[in-house]
């Protein structure tokens, strides 16, 4: 599948190969991946992820300042630390 697809809703995010077109949204999504190979020697293949989707909210959950349902924000669970021990210090 190509990045050109407007029906959204039908790309399976699995199958997804990034190609460049000549267009603009083409050329700097091409070259922010590009850049981000270039600084690494070594990269995993990338990814994407659609909100609502069980792959995107599994990464949801791993991103440290974001806030998860369920789950604490990063600014919370320090806040949460923050309390405990000046409850164990009172």
């Amino acid at each position: 599948m190509k990045l050109s697809c407007f029906a959204k809703k039908k790309v399976n995010c699995l199958q997804l190969l990034l190609e460049q077109f000549d267009n603009e949204l083409s050329r700097k999504v091409n070259e922010v991946v590009n850049e981000i190979r270039r600084q690494r020697c070594s990269y995993l293949r990338l990814r994407l992820c659609r909100r609502g989707e069980p792959s995107g909210d599994f990464f949801r959950s791993f991103l440290v300042e974001d806030k998860a349902p369920g789950v604490f924000s990063y600014v919370e669970f320090l806040v949460h630390v923050y309390r405990q021990i000046q409850s164990k210090m009172t």
